[in-house]
């Protein structure tokens, strides 16, 4: 499968300036009109006040052919509260705001939760005849998630990159794009089990940098050192408006290895309506045809197709063997329903920088209650982290492969498995742990709020009452001065729940 989904989202409120607020009807139809003339599925997402809003319906649906899958951007907005009998506590008196409080469901007790997605599904289907079979937003809490797959039949759920504390929530060590299964305990984290499992395809948003998207000002060049770093339609010198850049990530996402699965997500949402997205919009479009084996799906279609070839989570990969800032960097990600990783080569040295454990056993914090603070926070377990556990240090370079490589190539090694290799060494990512071959691995284990602690051939953790661990085969663990060493000719690590 190599896929693109067209996403745009809409809203009719932009309190953060009025003039914007006029345009927003305009760029929808113009996104509209745009995939039409170039005869191209796509999805568009609403919000609850897009659909309350007749002369805004009345546009999409002279435009909305077959081609077009209308489906429900969820954000909680101020017609929506009120359509359910509850106040809309924006701070500061808008219609829409984009604080968790009072703009997520996760701010919400849970029974109202599921007042709020019923009239949105309602909603929908009065205006529309159907219910939506996609449901995206910036983020969705496990328990509307669980409800929506109990109650209504979705096809596809989509919700953001991993991104710190960005517009007031937080996603770190995710799956890192693609789409999983998540868990019925925490969304974030992909199922383990059938019995765990949430059977709906959940997808990542924005086509992400698989060099820049973590840790940006640290690797950037001194003219690129800001964001976001994604497939997005309004930064020239970053992202989608740069033709050549747009190479680049299409280059990275589908010619280099993804493990049978290659995805990207592109579109805008309307409140950039300042913005002429359309020329750019039109520019990835016709790069992405011109690829010829890349099919272009509605999102539901996707999740579908996704569904028939996998019962459970895959593994995936993205190779970004090459850059297009000035530096000589490669980053690669790896994931599989038990863990994530990201590779990266630069100054001649291949590292690890971040790893994460997927325990879907952990339950997300606000499952049974609200978010109450400004932001929210979606993390798995951290193994290995430079940015985000880094505190006030820089992190180092993380669990530290080689010092002196040169550039490696990567490779499906077998199904579902990965192979870096450069000079006489390598890397091979499988389901469940990683082989490195001839390499000695050093480790500066300092990370903010978690305990760290060597015993035989396993490295322990805690972290926010969670103990787990990394286990090593082939090699020999020792710790001295604040670093811990593994020396071995083939040396396994598995990331191991306890």
């Amino acid at each position: 499968m190599k896929v693109v989904n067209i996403m745009n989202f809409a809203r009719s409120f932009e309190p953060r300036d009025l003039e914007t607020e006029k345009l927003l009807a305009k760029t929808t139809f113009d996104q509209l009109d745009l995939v039409n003339e170039m005869g191209v599925p796509a999805t568009f997402l609403l919000q609850y006040d897009v659909i309350a809003n007749e002369e805004f319906v009345k546009g999409i649906k002279e435009r909305a052919g077959e081609n077009i899958e209308l489906g429900f951007w969820y954000e909680v907005v101020e017609p929506l509260t009120t359509a359910c009998g509850m106040p809309y506590n924006s701070e500061r008196g808008w219609k829409w705001d984009w604080y968790i409080n009072p703009g997520f469901s996760v701010a919400y007790p849970v029974k109202e939760r599921e007042i709020l997605i019923d009239e949105a599904m309602r909603k929908f289907r009065e205006v529309f005849g159907y219910y939506p079979r996609t449901i995206g937003s910036w983020l969705l809490d496990t328990h509307t998630v669980n409800y929506l797959c109990d109650n209504y039949e979705i096809d596809a759920l989509c919700y953001c990159r991993d991104q710190v504390n960005t517009d007031a929530y937080t996603f770190v060590g995710g799956y890192f794009n693609q789409a999983y299964y998540p868990s019925k305990n925490h969304m974030f984290i992909p199922a383990s089990s059938d019995e765990t499992q949430v059977n709906i395809p959940t997808f990542r948003l924005l086509g992400p940098d698989p060099i820049y998207n973590y840790d940006n000002g640290k690797y950037a060049s001194e003219g690129c050192k800001h964001g976001p770093y994604t497939m997005e339609l309004v930064h020239d010198r970053t992202s989608g408006r740069n033709p050549k850049i747009v190479d680049w990530y299409l280059d990275s996402y589908f010619r280099n290895e993804s493990l049978g699965f290659a995805y990207m997500q592109i579109g805008q949402e309307n409140s950039f309506a300042a913005y002429d997205i359309v020329p750019p919009l039109r520019m990835q479009i016709e790069k992405i045809k011109a690829l010829g084996d890349v099919k272009i799906e509605k999102m539901c279609d996707t999740g579908r197709a996704f569904k028939e070839k996998y019962s459970s989570t895959p593994p995936t990969s993205v190779c970004a063997l090459k850059n297009w800032d000035t530096p000589d960097l490669q980053s690669v990600y790896y994931d599989s329903k038990n863990y994530t990783a990201n590779v990266m080569r630069m100054d001649d040295k291949v590292f690890i920088r971040s790893l994460y454990l997927f325990d879907d056993r952990i339950v997300d914090v606000y499952n049974t209650s609200p978010c109450t603070t400004f932001d929210s926070v979606y993390e798995s377990l951290p193994l290995v982290d430079t940015y985000y556990q880094r505190g006030d240090t820089d992190g180092g370079l993380g669990l530290i492969l080689d010092e002196c490589a040169t550039p490696f190539s990567a490779r499906e090694y077998s199904e579902g498995e990965l192979i870096l290799s450069w000079n006489d060494k390598s890397v091979i990512f499988k389901d469940k742990s990683i082989i490195i071959k001839n390499c000695t691995l050093s480790f500066t284990y300092s990370m903010v709020n978690t305990k760290i602690s060597v015993e035989n051939d396993c490295i322990y953790y805690e972290y926010n009452s969670h103990k787990y661990k990394l286990c090593v085969s082939g090699g020999e663990v020792s710790k001295r001065d604040g670093t811990i060493t593994i020396k071995g000719e083939e040396i396994t690590v598995t990331p191991t729940k306890i």
